[in-house]
Order: structure tokens, then sequence, then C-alpha cells
């Protein structure tokens, strides 16, 4: 027992904690026999930034398997609703508040209460690199600082965001007098383009483009096929930009209420699901590409040196966004992300 304790002890650091590295030494400790706990099953009740039958609703069950692997069944996370139950803008601040114990969040949707929040998004290096550069972990002390939650880990990466819209977006001059639906990430990018963001919830942009309110919108290269966007939008412009890294928000009395063992299962479990989430993001989006193709969507790609102008625009307006809003922030962040 006392080198299985071990095993589970080593590191507890944040950033050790969050590192992608734990998910190896999760594995490896698969091997042995699951750590013994008290009788009685603890639950944490997760909830979803958008409902359940979408990608989004993947990472729930990554983590809820790892959990329930290493725990032996003693903790279970209980999903307790999408975009159905709570606004995925709102999400973040009921964890906070105790009404959940967790959360998936798309990092930009609590924007409003923290600026830097979108600075997730940032380059395109690895978790592992921006791990070993210590910006996730300057990034969670943030999150605490000013939302209240933890952030237990990044369940989705390594896709990128792309504009899917209705004419051929051959050039950049494309989006000058566009309405595009958006979110705070893509904000600063589209005015920049002279196109006017409409912010909607993800559950109503499929009406946005049907009803003509839109012409388009932003949206991560995966789960576009989840609500049919190409029936109203034909067209996805290329180079991705920016990264997709999405965020398990937890709430810090509930993870302190439970016991210690369970509390470094969850760290484990939590590690193991992010590793197995990006593989799977990454499978999904070229999947996605080729049924997109055949329901005769075009991936239209800018010129070369237009391609470097747009990628250079969007870290321009992320960094720009938050340094306006969040200086102190910026000046901490941008480092570890440039040195990432």
């Amino acid at each position: 027992m006392t080198e299985k304790k071990n095993l589970l002890t080593k590191g507890l650091s944040r950033r050790q904690v969050l590192a992608t590295g734990a998910a190896a030494a999760g594995a490896a400790y698969l091997g042995g026999k699951a750590p013994a706990f008290a009788a009685g099953k603890h639950k944490l009740r997760y909830i979803a930034f958008i409902n359940r039958k979408t990608v989004w609703g993947k990472p729930y069950d990554f983590l809820a398997e790892e959990v329930d692997r290493l725990s032996n069944g003693e903790l279970e996370i209980e999903y307790a609703g999408g975009s159905d139950v709570i606004g995925g803008f709102d999400a973040p601040e009921a964890v906070a508040n105790g009404v959940f114990d967790m959360s998936h969040s798309a990092n930009s949707y609590f924007a409003g209460a923290m600026p830097s929040s979108i600075s997730l998004a940032s380059g395109d290096a690895s978790a592992e690199e921006l791990h070993a550069s210590g910006a996730i972990e300057a990034y969670s002390d943030i999150l605490m600082q000013q939302r209240g939650v933890m952030m237990l880990g990044m369940p989705l990466s390594g896709v990128g965001y792309v504009f899917q819209v209705r004419g051929e977006p051959n050039e950049l001059s494309y989006f000058k007098g566009k309405k595009i639906r958006s979110i705070p990430l893509y904000d600063p990018i589209l005015q920049a383009l002279g196109a006017t963001p409409v912010t909607t919830s993800p559950a109503e942009a499929y009406t946005s483009m049907e009803r003509g309110v839109v012409d388009g919108l932003g949206w991560p290269d995966i789960g576009l096929l989840d609500f049919k966007f190409y029936e109203q939008a034909k067209f996805i412009m290329m180079p991705s930009f920016y990264q997709l890294r999405t965020a398990t928000l937890m709430n810090p009395n509930s993870f302190n209420n439970l016991p210690a063992e369970l509390q470094d299962v969850l760290k484990e479990a939590s590690a193991s699901a992010d590793a197995i989430g990006a593989k799977w993001a990454k499978e999904k989006r070229d999947a996605e590409h080729a049924e997109m193709e055949a329901a005769g969507v075009e991936f239209v790609s800018l010129s070369d040196a237009e391609s470097q102008q747009f990628i250079d625009l969007t870290e321009e307006k992320l960094w720009a966004k938050i340094n306006e809003l969040a200086p102190a922030d910026g000046a901490r962040l941008k480092p570890l992300f440039d040195a990432a």
C-alpha cells in the first residue's frame, strides 16, 4: 500500500497535477490494483456547455470512465445536463457558486469576467509545451483568483478554429460588411476584417443562419457536423487559427471535500482523459472534414501571403484585447505562451 500511495501522491503541485505527464503515470499505475477506499460512493455533478449528444459531450465520457476505473467505482461523475439545463455562458458561475461541482467549458465563454481567459487559445503549442513553459500553471492561478474555480484539466485540444460562411472566402476582403456569429474570442478578428460580430448561443447558431441573421459563423474545427451548418454555409476558410483548448472547471470546495485518495485519483484521471481527448479530437476533425466534403462543403485556402497575414492578425488581436482589458495578466501570460 505504501508504494501505491507514493505513486498517487507524487507531484501534487498544480503544474504536475495538470501536466500531461501525469497521464503516463496514471497508465503505469493502472497496471496494479486499484487503491483501497472507505466504503461508500462519492458523487460529483458535471455540467457541459453544449448538449450531451454533440462532440462536446465526449469529454464527460472520457473523464467518467477514467474516474470509475481508477477509483474502483468509489467516485462517480454524474452528468447533470448541458445547455438544456444552463446556458454555456452561465456554467462557470454555477460551478463557482457550487450549483454544480464540475463543468466542461469553452475558455472564451467566461471572457467577460476574466478577459485573459482567451489566452488559452493562443499559438499552436502542444499541451505538453504549455505545461513546460508554465503557461498553464499561470493561467490556472489567474482563473482561481478571478473566477474562484480550479482548472482541473484541458479535455479537448489539438485542433483549431475556422470560419464557415455562405460565400467563397478566397480573400480576406470577403468578410467586409458581413455579419458573422461570434464569441469574444473571434470578435476582434472579425472587426479588423470589417465584419460585424453577432453573439448567439451555440444552440441558436443554425437558426441565425437559416433566418439570414448572420452570413456565417466562427466555430472550432470540430463539431460542425453536429449542427448541420453545411446546410446553410458551404464554404470553410483555411487555414484554421488559434487552438481549441477547452477547460474542465471544478468548484474548489467540492474538490477539497473529497478524501485525499480520491482527490489524487481525480487529478490522475483528468490527466489521462485529457490525453485521450486530444487524440480523439484530431481523429474526429479529420473524419468530419471528409464527411463535409462529401456533403458538398468546400475548404477554401487563402494565398500563402494572406494566410500568414491572417494568422498574424489573430494573434495580434487576441493579445491586444487582453492587454487592453487585463494588462497585468497579459504581461504575465504572453511570455509564457511565446516560450511554449
